[in-house]
């Protein structure tokens, strides 16, 4: 049975406003929007393992924001054994915020389940990893939404009990080396005497500011230095001294920073010398022996002047003025009285070559997933997967016709306008640059039509479709400095501070939204060469793309990313960056080590599709894309290289017949019997990371194609199209195929591969996971046929209570009907398909089953649905199964479409050994 730690919050010691005292067991949270809040504070928790935390919440019965997502939200402070706060870019099961380093939001009173109308409370319950070397924690429970008050008490962590030889093994981890936690949990750089070096471009005139962290895992008080070397634009170094900047004889200029505690918060201001294009930092300790890591990815800006906002106390809402203040900050721009009139961003900062084919993105991207699919049909706007929308004569820019979030999103981006500018009849090039200029009028900067413009992705798209519409202009016109492609240019170039200021402050770590960003200011910095910032804003987007796909995709290949559809799209973005980087020469390392990774992950991805071109919908799967089509465009045009691997060329093979894809790092398995005609089958298991920040939670879910009928899926959905009771229902456990104890939903976790074995024809995987807290113990058994004609599923918990049940969930595709034939029988029907799904238990007993469809009584209990692929949600058929016992309980179900299978399996459980492997 699972032995249990239960860790209780220990007194501050200050008692500072809203200070939560272990004695006073009920913390009243007023509704002050987050300032309002109860603090907590939990010693001696152990690291590198997961937790969960637990509290009692009761609302006021007069409560009114009953079913916002965002009611309350739980604040993390990581510390170290002597109090200092640790920086983590990334903790898995909470997200990264800015009030508090990490945060997780409690849903309003409308989700709990019925029950708690009438004692207007509710238990909460979350799970998340404590990174080492975090010792203690500070919780703080804030107001977010809440209309009056709430209350909380009985405050815990609970952790699954460490051995001696758990702590010992866990105490003898170096983190600075070679930990077994993956490193896209910890990207941080372990110093040693040979420095690390990373490469920023400066702005002339302006002081460089860097800030970071680094923290000490010895018992002695060392420190680290930082080397400077100051380097003009052909590369060649500029001799020290340097302004603030100590040297020596033997490792000649360097800036020294103590670490007199465990960790230490620094800000190194770097002003550069006269004639110094770029700057170089060397981090390295002062002795071998020291264990100092550097905390990754690094804060840089350029200085106060010229920070985004305060060129725009200003009040240049003019894309023109707004350049023309920066250039009087920049101090003039030298070379501009040798040129004649007319003068412009297009004369000043472009490169000729560079602005007829900008270094864009997001219009590849979308080229490789969706081919030549316009987004103008008959002067009708396509977008979100919604149905064709008239264009009108004159846009508002607040237009949502179809009250989508994703229509919007897109809308925003302007992305449609370069399939306009394409489309004589709509109006052409011409048309597509006055929308452009209407966006930006109407638009003024902090006063958007839509606040979903503002978003950085839609923000990052948008400034390369200006960029795109630059290029699209007659040369004759670039030349004769236009002012509508000045315009264009010098709010492109605007951008460019907002994106490399997002970037900076490491708001979207570990995320596609930061990957895509950074490629926005990396082809603003390339299109504008001769602009003072570039050289800056590349050094500031190199530096987070190596961060980002350090974090996302490991070395192996595999990724920390839940959803297969994001995954296969930050590949994408990988390979075009790839591709880019062969144009720049400081890039080459960063696009050797990049490019393998993508290729032993591409593997995975192809091995994963099934026989019908598609990913399985498991995590974050918008409609409208089809995965085969997107691969096939993807590696013809940017991955023809990776086709010298002959493990990628064989699965780009596909061969037919039997096949078992195991990818475990990725948490991903597959079983596949492909034949060149309609009838194959097919089932896809996903055990991988569980992320609270944009994942579903899925861990052992599954979906099932047996003789080309998809019987068993995932309800999908995107966060872009759904929102609010559908969001929150298409991310739960109960809308995903896995068993629930005892109704404890799973929480962030991960589950791995315990056992693989044969029998005769028949496939068998166990998985564990911990995605239900320390409390529970649970195995699900995956068994299969060759020809996947008949399939069993097993799920396995241990619990120290006396009793113990749990419900196991099927979510059926559309069009599939379900019928109970008796207590021991549930048939599902296609046309003239039939699988028939059998329980059978091997410890405890089977408790029944039942269908629901469409059931939407509250949030808290919506059942029955798929996601719709315009938004929102569609009724369809899920079958229950229950099962009971005291201790543990092992059962599960059979689903075969044929009588043979089904001897086959049941043949299989009554053998000993089988028995075994399950219990």
């Amino acid at each position: 049975m699972p032995e249990v730690t239960r860790i209780l919050p220990v007194p501050r010691d200050q008692a500072a406003e809203g200070s939560a005292n272990p004695g006073d067991d009920i913390q009243v949270v007023a509704n002050h929007n987050r300032w309002s809040r109860a603090v907590y504070e939990f010693r001696d928790v152990s690291n590198d393992a997961w937790c969960e935390l637990n509290f009692l919440i009761a609302w006021h019965q007069e409560e009114t924001s009953r079913a916002v997502q965002d009611f309350a939200a739980v604040g993390f402070d990581f510390l170290t054994e002597d109090g200092s706060s640790i920086e983590f870019a990334y903790v898995p099961g909470l997200s990264r915020s800015q009030i508090d380093p990490h945060s997780y939001h409690v849903a309003g009173p409308a989700f709990y389940d019925r029950s708690s109308e009438h004692s207007h409370s509710a238990l909460v319950g979350f799970r998340f990893f404590i990174p080492a070397p975090a010792k203690r924690l500070t919780v703080t429970i804030r107001s977010w939404r809440n209309s009056h008050p709430f209350t909380i008490s009985n405050l815990r962590i609970e952790q699954k009990a460490q051995s001696a030889s758990d702590n010992q093994e866990a105490n003898s981890e170096a983190p600075v080396g070679g930990s077994t936690v993956p490193a896209s949990r910890r990207p941080w750089w372990g110093l040693s005497t040979t420095p690390r070096w990373q490469r920023y471009g400066i702005v002339p005139g302006h002081p460089l500011f860097v800030r970071g962290q680094l923290v000490n895992h010895g018992p002695e008080g060392d420190g680290a230095l930082a080397r400077v070397v100051f380097r003009d634009a052909q590369g060649n170094e500029l001799k020290p001294p340097y302004e603030g900047v100590s040297s020596s004889s033997i490792i000649d200029a360097y800036i020294d920073i103590p670490v007199h505690r465990q960790t230490r918060r620094f800000t190194l201001e770097l002003n550069p010398p006269a004639g110094a294009a770029l700057v170089e930092l060397g981090f390295q300790a002062w002795r071998d022996e020291a264990a100092i890591s550097l905390v990754t990815p690094l804060e840089v800006t350029a200085g106060e002047d010229l920070l985004l906002e305060n060129i725009l106390e200003e009040d240049r809402s003019d894309p023109l003025d707004f350049l023309e203040a920066v250039r009087n900050r920049l101090g003039g721009l030298p070379g501009l009285e040798t040129r004649k009139a007319p003068v412009g961003p297009v004369d000043w900062f472009g490169d000729a070559e560079r602005l007829t084919s900008p270094m864009t993105f997001h219009d590849r991207l979308k080229a490789v997933q969706h081919g030549e699919e316009p987004t103008i049909i008959d002067n009708r706007l396509a977008l979100g997967g919604q149905e064709p929308w008239p264009i009108p004569d004159v846009f508002e820019w607040t237009e949502d016709p179809y009250h989508s979030s994703s229509w919007r999103l897109e809308f925003q981006s302007l992305s449609w306008l370069l399939d306009l500018a394409r489309s004589p009849a709509a109006g052409g090039s011409t048309r597509a640059v006055d929308l452009a200029l209407a966006w930006i009028q109407s638009n003024p900067w902090g006063h958007s039509r839509d606040p979903l413009s503002t978003y950085p992705l839609s923000m990052a798209t948008r400034a390369e479709v200006f960029l795109r519409l630059v290029a699209l202009a007659p040369e004759s016109r670039r030349r004769k400095g236009d002012r509508r492609q000045n315009i264009l240019l010098a709010e492109t170039m605007r951008y460019g501070f907002a994106l490399s200021e997002i970037l900076s402050q490491n708001i979207f770590p570990a995320s596609d939204t930061q990957l895509r960003t950074a490629c926005a200011l990396l082809a603003i910095a390339e299109a504008t060469p001769l602009f003072p910032m570039a050289s800056y804003w590349k050094s500031v987007a190199l530096s987070q793309l190596r961060s980002g796909f350090d974090q996302l995709i490991n070395h192996d290949g595999s990724s920390i990313e839940q959803s297969l559809h994001n995954r296969l799209e930050i590949m994408s973005a990988g390979l075009l960056l790839v591709e880019s980087l062969r144009k720049i020469p400081e890039g080459k390392e960063f696009q050797d080590s990049l490019e393998a990774r993508l290729k032993r992950g591409l593997r995975t991805i192809v091995g994963i599709t099934d026989p019908a071109g598609m990913l399985p919908p498991l995590g974050e799967a918008p409609r409208g894309y089809h995965h085969a089509s997107w691969l096939r465009r993807l590696i013809s045009k940017y991955g023809r290289s990776l086709l010298s691997d002959p493990e990628l060329a064989a699965e780009l093979s596909y061969p037919p017949g039997p096949r078992i894809f195991v990818a475990e790092a990725d948490g991903v398995v597959v079983f596949r019997n492909y034949e060149h005609k309609p009838h194959w089958s097919y089932l896809c298991a996903s055990f991988g990371e569980q992320r609270h920040e944009n994942g579903h939670f899925d861990c052992s879910s599954f979906v099932y194609v047996a003789r080309g009928v998809r019987w068993i899926t995932d309800p999908g959905g995107s966060s872009h199209n759904h929102a609010g009771p559908t969001r929150h229902y298409l991310v739960s456990p109960a809308a995903h195929n896995i068993a629930i104890p005892e109704g404890c939903n799973q929480s962030s976790g991960h589950g791995w591969v315990e056992s693989r074995t044969t029998f005769d024809n028949v496939n068998v995987i166990r998985i564990g996971t911990n995605v239900f807290g320390p409390r529970f113990e649970h195995t699900r058994t995956i068994m299969c046929l060759d020809n996947l004609d008949a399939v069993a599923i097993f799920d396995r918990f241990r619990s120290s209570g006396e009793n113990l049940s749990f419900d196991g969930h099927f979510h059926f595709a559309e069009g599939i009907a379900v019928a109970l034939a008796n207590a021991n029988l549930a048939i599902g029907f296609r046309d003239k398909s039939r699988l028939r799904m059998i329980p059978h238990e091997i410890t405890g007993q089977h408790s029944g089953m039942r269908i629901q469809n469409g059931c939407n009584d509250r949030p808290s209990s919506l059942q029955g649905f798929l996601s719709h692929p315009s938004g929102g949600l569609q009724p369809a058929n899920v079958l229950t199964y229950k099962f009971s016992g005291s201790g543990e309980v092992c059962g599960g179900m059979i689903l075969t479409i044929s009588d043979q299978g089904l001897r086959r399996i049941l043949d299989l459980l009554a053998e000993q050994e089988v028995r075994s492997l399950l219990a």
